[in-house]
Protein backbone atom coordinates (compact mmCIF):
# COMPACT_ATOMS: atom_id res chain seq x y z
CA UNK A 1 0.00 0.00 0.00
CA UNK A 2 1.38 3.74 -0.83
CA UNK A 3 1.29 5.43 1.98
CA UNK A 4 3.52 8.43 3.75
CA UNK A 5 3.51 10.50 6.90
CA UNK A 6 3.23 13.96 6.14
CA UNK A 7 1.93 17.28 8.48
CA UNK A 8 -1.19 18.33 7.20
CA UNK A 9 -4.35 20.58 8.65
CA UNK A 10 -7.42 18.25 8.63
CA UNK A 11 -10.75 19.75 8.60
CA UNK A 12 -14.59 18.18 9.17
CA UNK A 13 -17.15 20.10 8.41
CA UNK A 14 -21.04 18.70 8.35
CA UNK A 15 -24.37 20.23 8.29
CA UNK A 16 -26.14 20.37 11.20
CA UNK A 17 -29.65 19.83 11.92
CA UNK A 18 -30.01 17.84 8.73
CA UNK A 19 -32.45 15.16 10.79
CA UNK A 20 -34.85 18.32 11.32
CA UNK A 21 -34.50 19.09 7.97
CA UNK A 22 -35.89 15.38 6.79
CA UNK A 23 -38.87 15.69 8.95
CA UNK A 24 -39.77 19.09 7.81
CA UNK A 25 -39.44 19.20 4.23
CA UNK A 26 -39.52 15.57 3.08
CA UNK A 27 -36.93 13.18 2.21
CA UNK A 28 -36.53 14.61 -1.47
CA UNK A 29 -35.96 18.38 -1.12
CA UNK A 30 -34.00 17.85 1.98
CA UNK A 31 -31.40 15.69 0.13
CA UNK A 32 -31.39 17.89 -2.83
CA UNK A 33 -30.26 20.93 0.13
CA UNK A 34 -27.88 18.77 1.87
CA UNK A 35 -26.33 17.79 -1.29
CA UNK A 36 -25.67 21.40 -2.10
CA UNK A 37 -24.22 21.64 1.13
CA UNK A 38 -22.06 18.82 0.38
CA UNK A 39 -21.28 20.17 -3.37
CA UNK A 40 -20.13 24.09 -2.03
CA UNK A 41 -17.68 22.41 0.68
CA UNK A 42 -15.99 20.08 -1.71
CA UNK A 43 -15.32 23.25 -4.17
CA UNK A 44 -14.30 25.50 -1.50
CA UNK A 45 -12.07 23.14 -0.26
CA UNK A 46 -10.24 22.91 -3.88
CA UNK A 47 -10.52 26.36 -4.89
CA UNK A 48 -8.30 26.89 -0.68
CA UNK A 49 -5.89 24.00 -2.52
CA UNK A 50 -7.07 21.40 -0.42
CA UNK A 51 -8.12 17.59 -0.65
CA UNK A 52 -11.41 15.97 0.15
CA UNK A 53 -10.82 12.88 1.53
CA UNK A 54 -14.17 11.65 1.67
CA UNK A 55 -17.82 12.72 1.80
CA UNK A 56 -19.66 10.76 4.80
CA UNK A 57 -23.43 11.70 4.27
CA UNK A 58 -23.72 15.54 5.02
CA UNK A 59 -19.97 15.87 6.10
CA UNK A 60 -16.99 16.31 4.51
CA UNK A 61 -13.31 15.32 5.62
CA UNK A 62 -10.95 17.20 4.09
CA UNK A 63 -6.89 18.29 4.51
CA UNK A 64 -4.70 20.95 3.48
CA UNK A 65 -1.09 21.26 3.22
CA UNK A 66 -1.57 24.64 5.40
CA UNK A 67 -3.41 25.65 8.62
CA UNK A 68 -3.79 28.55 7.05
CA UNK A 69 -5.67 27.15 3.79
CA UNK A 70 -7.83 25.19 5.98
CA UNK A 71 -8.93 28.40 7.93
CA UNK A 72 -9.38 30.50 4.87
CA UNK A 73 -11.78 27.61 3.24
CA UNK A 74 -13.94 27.25 6.50
CA UNK A 75 -14.64 31.13 6.14
CA UNK A 76 -15.86 30.68 3.31
CA UNK A 77 -18.15 27.64 4.00
CA UNK A 78 -19.41 29.49 6.74
CA UNK A 79 -20.30 32.43 5.16
CA UNK A 80 -21.40 30.87 1.58
CA UNK A 81 -24.02 29.28 3.96
CA UNK A 82 -25.28 32.48 5.30
CA UNK A 83 -25.88 33.78 2.30
CA UNK A 84 -28.48 30.45 1.18
CA UNK A 85 -31.93 31.07 2.59
CA UNK A 86 -32.66 27.67 2.29
CA UNK A 87 -30.08 27.05 4.45
CA UNK A 88 -30.96 29.33 7.34
CA UNK A 89 -32.48 26.84 9.61
CA UNK A 90 -28.81 24.73 9.19
CA UNK A 91 -25.77 25.44 9.65
CA UNK A 92 -22.31 24.17 9.33
CA UNK A 93 -20.14 22.87 12.00
CA UNK A 94 -16.06 22.77 11.31
CA UNK A 95 -13.28 21.05 13.55
CA UNK A 96 -9.67 22.01 12.35
CA UNK A 97 -6.33 20.62 13.37
CA UNK A 98 -3.03 20.09 12.41
CA UNK A 99 -0.06 17.89 12.87
CA UNK A 100 1.68 14.29 11.65
CA UNK A 101 -1.12 11.89 10.15
CA UNK A 102 -0.72 8.79 8.21
CA UNK A 103 -1.78 9.54 4.10
CA UNK A 104 -2.60 6.40 1.96
CA UNK A 105 -4.47 6.63 -1.47
CA UNK A 106 -7.70 7.06 -0.20
CA UNK A 107 -7.69 7.85 3.41
CA UNK A 108 -6.21 9.57 5.92
CA UNK A 109 -4.85 8.12 9.61
CA UNK A 110 -3.49 9.35 13.18
CA UNK A 111 -4.39 11.52 16.53
CA UNK A 112 -4.77 14.89 14.57
CA UNK A 113 -7.79 13.53 12.39
CA UNK A 114 -8.86 12.08 15.62
CA UNK A 115 -8.98 16.16 17.57
CA UNK A 116 -10.35 17.51 14.44
CA UNK A 117 -13.14 14.93 14.47
CA UNK A 118 -13.17 16.05 18.49
CA UNK A 119 -13.97 19.70 18.10
CA UNK A 120 -16.20 19.60 15.22
CA UNK A 121 -18.47 17.49 17.11
CA UNK A 122 -17.82 20.56 19.88
CA UNK A 123 -18.76 23.16 17.42
CA UNK A 124 -22.58 24.37 17.09
CA UNK A 125 -24.04 25.40 14.02
CA UNK A 126 -22.11 28.00 12.12
CA UNK A 127 -19.00 27.83 14.00
CA UNK A 128 -15.41 27.16 13.75
CA UNK A 129 -13.66 25.49 16.08
CA UNK A 130 -9.71 24.48 16.06
CA UNK A 131 -6.79 23.16 18.12
CA UNK A 132 -3.66 24.73 19.35
CA UNK A 133 -1.42 22.98 17.26
CA UNK A 134 -3.57 24.89 13.90
CA UNK A 135 -3.01 28.32 15.98
CA UNK A 136 0.69 28.04 15.89
CA UNK A 137 0.78 27.61 12.11
CA UNK A 138 -1.04 30.82 11.62
CA UNK A 139 0.27 34.14 10.59
CA UNK A 140 -0.97 37.58 12.68
CA UNK A 141 -4.10 38.32 10.66
CA UNK A 142 -6.06 34.76 10.90
CA UNK A 143 -4.50 34.81 15.09
CA UNK A 144 -5.93 37.57 15.90
CA UNK A 145 -9.22 36.46 15.09
CA UNK A 146 -9.14 33.01 17.16
CA UNK A 147 -10.84 33.50 20.63
CA UNK A 148 -10.20 30.96 23.36
CA UNK A 149 -13.08 29.13 23.83
CA UNK A 150 -12.32 26.27 26.17
CA UNK A 151 -10.07 23.94 27.65
CA UNK A 152 -11.10 20.05 27.11
CA UNK A 153 -9.19 16.86 27.48
CA UNK A 154 -9.39 15.53 23.62
CA UNK A 155 -9.35 11.48 23.76
CA UNK A 156 -6.45 9.57 24.36
CA UNK A 157 -4.65 12.37 26.20
CA UNK A 158 -4.09 13.02 30.18
CA UNK A 159 -3.89 16.82 29.73
CA UNK A 160 -6.66 19.37 28.78
CA UNK A 161 -5.85 21.55 25.92
CA UNK A 162 -6.93 24.76 24.55
CA UNK A 163 -9.62 25.22 21.75
CA UNK A 164 -10.37 28.47 20.14
CA UNK A 165 -13.27 29.68 18.09
CA UNK A 166 -12.66 30.80 14.85
CA UNK A 167 -14.29 34.28 14.40
CA UNK A 168 -15.74 34.52 10.68
CA UNK A 169 -19.00 36.63 11.20
CA UNK A 170 -17.30 40.13 10.35
CA UNK A 171 -17.17 42.44 7.58
CA UNK A 172 -13.51 42.50 7.35
CA UNK A 173 -13.39 38.88 6.53
CA UNK A 174 -15.87 39.50 3.08
CA UNK A 175 -12.96 40.05 1.14
CA UNK A 176 -11.97 36.87 2.03
CA UNK A 177 -10.99 34.07 -0.51
CA UNK A 178 -14.82 32.50 -0.82
CA UNK A 179 -17.21 30.70 -3.62
CA UNK A 180 -20.85 32.21 -3.24
CA UNK A 181 -22.40 29.90 -6.01
CA UNK A 182 -23.98 26.28 -6.21
CA UNK A 183 -21.24 24.32 -7.73
CA UNK A 184 -22.35 21.10 -9.85
CA UNK A 185 -19.06 20.10 -11.63
CA UNK A 186 -16.11 21.59 -10.16
CA UNK A 187 -13.00 20.86 -11.51
CA UNK A 188 -15.26 22.47 -14.91
CA UNK A 189 -16.19 25.17 -12.72
CA UNK A 190 -12.74 26.14 -11.62
CA UNK A 191 -11.03 25.62 -15.37
CA UNK A 192 -13.29 27.41 -17.22
CA UNK A 193 -13.61 30.57 -14.63
CA UNK A 194 -10.15 30.77 -13.11
CA UNK A 195 -7.49 33.24 -13.44
CA UNK A 196 -3.88 32.34 -12.70
CA UNK A 197 -1.50 35.25 -12.32
CA UNK A 198 2.10 34.10 -11.64
CA UNK A 199 4.79 37.11 -9.84
CA UNK A 200 8.63 36.22 -9.63
CA UNK A 201 7.82 32.36 -9.72
CA UNK A 202 4.13 32.70 -7.24
CA UNK A 203 1.09 31.01 -8.67
CA UNK A 204 -2.25 33.50 -7.46
CA UNK A 205 -5.45 31.74 -8.61
CA UNK A 206 -8.28 34.37 -8.77
CA UNK A 207 -11.97 33.11 -9.00
CA UNK A 208 -15.09 35.70 -9.75
CA UNK A 209 -15.74 36.18 -6.45
CA UNK A 210 -12.46 37.40 -4.96
CA UNK A 211 -12.55 40.64 -7.77
CA UNK A 212 -11.66 43.21 -7.72
CA UNK A 213 -8.13 42.27 -7.25
CA UNK A 214 -5.94 45.39 -6.89
CA UNK A 215 -2.05 45.26 -8.32
CA UNK A 216 0.30 48.39 -6.71
CA UNK A 217 3.11 49.76 -4.41
CA UNK A 218 0.85 50.31 -1.98
CA UNK A 219 0.99 47.14 0.48
CA UNK A 220 -2.34 48.28 2.42
CA UNK A 221 -4.25 48.64 -0.23
CA UNK A 222 -3.18 46.41 -2.93
CA UNK A 223 -3.50 42.53 -3.47
CA UNK A 224 -0.77 42.13 -5.38
CA UNK A 225 2.25 44.79 -3.92
CA UNK A 226 4.53 45.27 -6.93
CA UNK A 227 7.99 46.93 -6.39
CA UNK A 228 8.56 49.09 -8.71
CA UNK A 229 9.73 52.76 -8.82
CA UNK A 230 7.59 53.26 -12.10
CA UNK A 231 4.38 51.67 -10.76
CA UNK A 232 2.01 53.57 -8.74
CA UNK A 233 0.75 52.88 -5.51
CA UNK A 234 -3.01 52.21 -6.31
CA UNK A 235 -1.65 51.14 -10.35
CA UNK A 236 -4.79 48.74 -11.95
CA UNK A 237 -7.22 46.46 -10.90
CA UNK A 238 -8.86 43.54 -12.48
CA UNK A 239 -12.61 42.49 -12.15
CA UNK A 240 -14.82 39.88 -13.38
CA UNK A 241 -17.40 41.29 -15.88
CA UNK A 242 -19.62 39.50 -17.94
CA UNK A 243 -17.62 36.05 -18.23
CA UNK A 244 -14.82 37.96 -18.84
CA UNK A 245 -11.74 39.17 -16.73
CA UNK A 246 -10.99 42.98 -17.45
CA UNK A 247 -7.72 44.75 -16.63
CA UNK A 248 -8.24 48.23 -15.59
CA UNK A 249 -5.49 50.71 -15.66
CA UNK A 250 -5.60 53.91 -13.27
CA UNK A 251 -2.03 54.87 -12.93
CA UNK A 252 0.20 57.94 -14.10
CA UNK A 253 2.96 56.02 -16.45
CA UNK A 254 0.40 53.25 -17.56
CA UNK A 255 0.38 49.51 -18.15
CA UNK A 256 1.57 47.13 -21.04
CA UNK A 257 -0.33 43.95 -21.84
CA UNK A 258 0.94 41.25 -23.96
CA UNK A 259 -1.16 38.82 -25.87
CA UNK A 260 0.23 36.06 -27.55
CA UNK A 261 1.06 36.75 -31.36
CA UNK A 262 0.05 40.21 -30.91
CA UNK A 263 2.17 43.72 -30.01
CA UNK A 264 2.12 45.01 -26.71
CA UNK A 265 -1.19 47.24 -25.82
CA UNK A 266 -0.76 50.35 -23.94
CA UNK A 267 -3.11 51.27 -21.61
CA UNK A 268 -3.72 54.62 -19.65
CA UNK A 269 -6.74 55.28 -17.63
CA UNK A 270 -8.42 52.43 -20.30
CA UNK A 271 -9.35 48.74 -19.75
CA UNK A 272 -8.60 45.63 -21.67
CA UNK A 273 -10.30 42.09 -20.97
CA UNK A 274 -7.41 39.50 -20.53
CA UNK A 275 -7.63 36.35 -22.61
CA UNK A 276 -5.35 33.41 -22.91
CA UNK A 277 -1.95 33.74 -22.24
CA UNK A 278 -0.07 36.89 -21.36
CA UNK A 279 2.03 39.19 -19.65
CA UNK A 280 1.53 42.26 -17.93
CA UNK A 281 4.45 45.07 -17.24
CA UNK A 282 3.51 48.02 -14.84
CA UNK A 283 5.06 51.68 -15.84
CA UNK A 284 7.42 49.83 -18.77
CA UNK A 285 7.80 47.95 -21.45
CA UNK A 286 9.40 44.10 -21.18
CA UNK A 287 12.98 44.19 -21.17
CA UNK A 288 16.49 43.25 -19.89
CA UNK A 289 15.73 45.59 -16.82
CA UNK A 290 12.00 44.55 -16.06
CA UNK A 291 12.55 43.08 -12.78
CA UNK A 292 8.70 42.71 -12.64
CA UNK A 293 6.57 40.87 -15.12
CA UNK A 294 3.39 39.59 -13.85
CA UNK A 295 2.39 36.50 -16.32
CA UNK A 296 -1.20 35.59 -16.51
CA UNK A 297 -3.06 32.90 -18.31
CA UNK A 298 -7.63 33.44 -18.21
Amino acid sequence: MNQHNQHQAIMFADVSGSSALYKRVGNEQAKAIIDEAVHFMTAITIVNDGTVVKTIGDEIMARFNEGYQACEAAIAIQQRCIKEPHLKDLGIRIGLAYGDVLITHNDVFGDRVNDAACVAHIARANQIVITQSIVDTLGNSLKQDCQMFDRINIKGETEHTLIYRLEWESSGKDNRATMVMPIHDVASFVDKFQLVLNLNDRDIFLLPEQTPYHIGRDPVKAHLVVENELASREHCHIEFRRGKYVLIDHSTNGTYVYLEEQNPIYLRREELPLQGKGQITLGQKIDSASSCIIRFKA
